[in-house]
């Protein structure tokens, strides 16, 4: 009995994704959408900014060009006492609109309010007339408190400044889910992805490390750690995939910060508080089959640390489950999550088995043996020998050419139900060996998926697009997902083992270059031959590229 939750989709953050996002824009803010106005609450010592972004189409009294009338009453901020603070407009204006939003004409004000020092509780009053049209979200030293939610009525938070990650809303019901350090798996293709989020102060004892300034971090301090946090990580909370365990690659280690698109990586240079600190490593798990069973065993427990939050996506479908000290291993597996049995080929049908052919064979096998032995009783041995010989033949003549087994269903190659899976496989594995470090990754990675000539053509390719990479030039892409399209998919059978296969397919991912990163949908088709192994394995052995433009949209997105 497996003891994890499913999901609903999208309810987590992808830190992969997160990392190569860099837009601060608010009109890519999650969630505004279904409010009428979003108030985003930063706390810091001596001052809390608030950014608010209100639709034209809900609030139509905004009246004269600063936006006077309407904001200070809007969401109003009282201390710990219920003394109201004072804020002041630093800026408003209505920007242009974006192309592609449906969210239609809105403003967009920034409000500072000074506190003095440090205060130990803000309570945040709206305006009563709002009902649910406003949404809030608060951050403590870069620290979410709560999700995202709406603010029907007056709201107190308490702050820790020792501690902002305990900072919290005395509301039971503001719940901070998915921002909270935790950890992500992602199976996929050929790899699972181990995404780990670990507050600074967790992981500094187990790397001795201890700030120079307790206000910031420094770049070269900065540095190593990511160094130590990666060395780290790399040996620790292992990770079996179908009963094995997988050694780990090291993809990446960086420091996140929160802002109104969710996780961020920090900029080089900008303030970096160690107490709420976050640090983000994603270590890959290579397999050479799909995964049906995966295994997590969460190590790091300690002190504030007795439960590790883990969320599994796979497809569209996501898992969850809390590791503890008691409990510290996640377990789950493609057939009892799912409800799906492993796809597993079922061996093809012997020609011994079928009717026709084969039922010729032995009636021709039985003559043969008859007209021998009237021959032989004629005494006719040459030609009763003749006879038995053709007996033989007709019994042996499939096996001597190895078609005992091959089945004549493989004259029509392969029904596209069971080509489609196999080639997004594939293809997703090729696009994954461009974003391996190292030669020898790479190569390995492409020959789980090609064979033959095509191996090294896509290899050398491969290692100019690294070398480029390297030098700084363009940017970084990563595919998300392969989807071939059913339309136009068709095979065709070349030999007993091998057949040609015509698609299209959408890659699905993102480019990322100077700190902003877009999303890309590029359809390429072309003319591939596959090739079976003697042990089942598929690989493309020659493809001809018929195809390659972007995407606008997908059928299955």
């Amino acid at each position: 009995m497996m003891d994890h939750r499913r999901a609903r989709q999208g309810l987590a953050p992808c830190l992969l994704l997160a990392l190569a996002a860099g837009t601060t824009a608010f009109a890519d803010w999650a969630g505004f959408a279904q409010y009428g106005a979003v108030a985003e609450i930063a706390v810091e010592p001596d001052a809390v900014d608030m950014d608010i972004r209100i639709k034209e189409s809900v609030f139509t009294n905004l009246a004269g060009a600063d936006g006077g009338p309407l904001l200070p009453g809007l969401l109003r901020l009282q201390d710990k006492d219920g003394h109201p603070l004072e804020g002041r407009i630093v800026s408003f204006a209505k920007p242009d609109a974006v192309p592609g939003k449906t969210d239609g004409p809105c403003y967009e004000a920034r409000l500072r309010f000074d506190v003095a020092g440090k205060p130990e509780a803000l309570s945040l009053v709206p305006a009563a007339r709002l009902g649910k049209e406003l949404g809030v979200v608060v951050s403590h030293r870069g620290v979410p408190v709560a999700d995202l939610g709406a603010l029907e009525a007056p709201a107190r938070i308490l702050l820790d400044w020792n501690d902002p990650w305990r900072s919290r809303f005395e509301d039971s019901g503001r719940l901070r889910r998915h921002s909270a350090p935790r950890s992500f798996l992602y199976v996929e293709p050929y790899e699972v992805r181990h995404e780990v989020l670990l507050r600074l102060e967790d992981l500094a004892p187990y790397l001795r490390f201890k700030p120079k300034d307790p206000q910031n971090l420094g770049a070269g301090e900065r540095e190593s750690l990511k160094q130590a946090a990666g060395d780290f990580l790399r040996t620790r909370n292992p990770v079996r995939v179908n009963g094995t365990v997988v050694e780990a690659q090291l993809d990446r280690v960086e420091f996140l910060r929160f802002d109104r698109q969710g996780m961020q990586k920090a900029g080089d240079t900008e303030p970096l508080y160690p107490a709420s600190a976050l640090v983000g490593a994603i270590l890959v798990y290579l397999t050479e089959a799909p995964a049906e069973t995966v295994d997590l065993q969460w190590e790091l427990f300690g002190p504030g640390l007795e439960r590790r939050p883990v969320t599994l996506y796979f497809g569209k479908e996501s898992f969850e489950f809390d590791a503890t000290p008691r409990d510290p291993v996640f377990r789950w597996s493609a057939e009892e999550a799912l409800g799906l049995a492993p796809e597993v080929e079922p061996p093809a049908p012997a020609p011994d088995d079928e009717h026709g052919v084969p039922a010729l064979r032995f009636q021709a096998a039985a003559v043969a043996f008859l007209c021998a032995a009237w021959l032989a009783r004629r005494k006719h041995p040459v030609l009763a020998g003749t006879g038995l010989a053709a007996a033989v033949a007709a019994m042996l003549f499939p096996q001597a050419l190895g078609l005992t087994g091959q089945p004549e269903a493989r004259a029509e190659a392969f029904p596209r139900p069971q080509v489609r899976p196999r080639l997004e496989a594939l293809l997703h594995n090729v696009y994954r060996a461009y974003a391996l470090p190292g030669e020898e990754a790479g190569y390995d990675r492409l020959a789980m998926s090609l064979d033959g000539p095509l191996l090294e053509e896509v290899y050398l390719r491969q290692r100019r697009a690294v070398m480029a990479r390297n030098q700084g030039l363009g940017g970084e892409g990563r595919v998300s997902r392969i989807e071939v399209l059913g339309d136009g998919l068709a095979t065709r059978k070349l030999g007993p083992s091998s057949f040609e296969v015509t698609a299209q397919w959408i890659a699905h991912g993102t480019v990322s270059h100077w700190g902003h990163s877009h999303d890309r949908h590029n359809l390429y088709a072309a003319r591939m031959v596959l090739s079976i192994a003697g042990d089942g394995t598929w690989k493309i052995t020659a493809m001809d590229l018929l195809e390659g433009r972007p995407s606008a949209s997908s059928p299955r997105s």
